[in-house]
């Protein structure tokens, strides 16, 4: 019998190394999980409508009505993460429904561009996003303009006008709802900012606070304006495959769990440009998927608007320190977007940040 000795015990270097490794390959694994997802949930939603669905507000009211149920079985129910904001009545009219009036329209007017132009040029009318949001929080001085980011943001303009000059099936109907989808979430971002000022919130949290008043939102939207429709074509469609619409609506909330993983895994800025990689791949992979067509005037035009949200990017990251108010939160949001993109917050420890607050008020709060 061989005497027993001390345990090996693997030097710190290797220790740490290994580590190292096992932390990229979660990373590695995140951003392509997360990329995958959220590619999908586009594709779905586009070929949903193709199909004859052609009810964007149902849509969208599938998709939130699932992330409320969800955020309540994991907050409240399972306790997953604690609640520190207790949800009474004046929260919800005060703060909740205003920015979930915000959420319906971007979600409402995002989906509607699906019925009249295609999904890579929808990719490419993204690239306003920054345009307007930094547009909108300056009017509401939150925000301020500096030359690189006024530089970076008219080379994002100049490519999002030549890649709809080049677009081969323009619809002006589509272009409206897309930037009415990106001014929607403009006023929801400045909203947040303003009225939620201070708080660090858990993804699950937020979309408990924030989903049902959405929901309700596009809920009245539906009785208004697609009632009629739902009834004589759109519930035969979801009765006829319901799992299709199952899945629709719960992918919108694993997107955006998985954009808190990616988070986690690696940092705001590195989701950033996983998203915007992940863009170029939608508007590529639309072409065979859909038969899009793209012009050699778009793939210019989308490739200049590419460098200009590097450079704005580039601008954020050396602007000058400002008061943490004014400091415009992208993808601040804590509503899934209809295509489940820039869902997460800017704060690396995966907690959706709204700024310092100098109120001094305690973790758990009542609104």
């Amino acid at each position: 019998r061989e005497p027993v000795g001390p345990a090996k015990i693997a030097p710190r270097g290797e220790r740490r190394g290994a580590m190292s490794d096992f932390s990229v390959l979660r990373a590695v694994v995140a951003c392509l999980t997360w990329s995958v997802a959220s590619s999908g949930i586009i594709f779905l939603n586009k070929f949903i409508m193709l199909d004859g669905f052609v009810f964007p507000m149902a849509l969208s009211f599938l998709g939130m009505a699932t992330s409320s149920v969800c955020s309540y079985i994991a907050v409240v129910r399972l306790k997953v993460v604690p609640q520190t904001i207790e949800i009474t009545t004046r929260f919800w009219v005060s703060r909740a429904l205003p920015i979930g009036v915000f959420g319906a329209l971007t979600l409402y007017f995002g989906n509607l561009a699906y019925l009249y132009i295609s999904v890579s040029f929808i990719q490419m009318l993204k690239g306003m996003t920054p345009v307007i949001t930094l547009c909108v929080g300056v009017l509401f001085q939150i925000d301020a303009f500096t030359y690189p980011l006024c530089a970076s943001l008219a080379v994002i303009g100049a490519g999002v006008m030549l890649s709809s000059y080049g677009e081969s099936a323009f619809a002006l109907a589509g272009l409206l709802a897309m930037l009415a989808a990106e001014s929607a979430e403009a006023g929801k971002v400045v909203l947040m900012q303003k009225l939620m000022a201070g708080l660090k919130l858990h993804v699950l949290e937020g979309l408990l606070c924030f989903a049902p008043p959405c929901a309700l939102a596009l809920g009245v939207g539906v009785l208004a304006l697609e009632w009629e429709g739902m009834v004589s074509v759109g519930f035969g469609k979801i009765a006829a495959n319901p799992i299709l619409y199952i899945l629709q609506g719960l992918m919108g909330f694993i997107v955006n769990l998985l954009v808190l993983s990616v988070i986690k895994s690696t940092s705001s800025v590195t989701f950033k440009v996983v998203s915007m990689m992940k863009n170029v791949a939608v508007v590529v992979g639309s072409v065979p998927l859909f038969g899009n067509s793209i012009t050699p005037m778009q793939y210019v035009g989308y490739t200049i608007s590419l460098a200009g949200f590097a450079g704005y990017q580039y601008a954020r990251a050396i602007q000058p320190a400002m008061p943490p108010a004014a400091k415009e939160k992208e993808g601040g949001s804590y509503l899934p977007q209809a295509d489940g993109d820039d869902a997460g917050g800017d704060s690396d420890d995966g907690l959706l940040d709204y700024g310092d607050d100098k109120t001094g008020r305690e973790p758990r709060l009542t609104v």
